[in-house]
């Protein structure tokens, strides 16, 4: 499982990618790919995004 899933998947509710990416210690100028693979994964059902813009596992 990639590193960003797990980020995901260990945090207490939903996150925002700006925390994913504090947490795995990305670059800023990195995050909008970050951002990028986690709207990938929503995509293929495996996180949920609601209106609100944050990302949160599947139950």
């Amino acid at each position: 499982m990639p590193a960003h899933s797990r980020a995901v998947r260990q945090a207490a509710g939903p996150v925002k990618a700006r925390q994913i990416g504090d947490a795995l210690g990305i670059d800023v100028s990195v995050r909008a790919a970050l951002r990028g693979k986690l709207v990938r994964l929503v995509g293929r059902g495996r996180l949920r995004k609601p209106p609100d813009g944050r990302f949160i596992t599947r139950p």
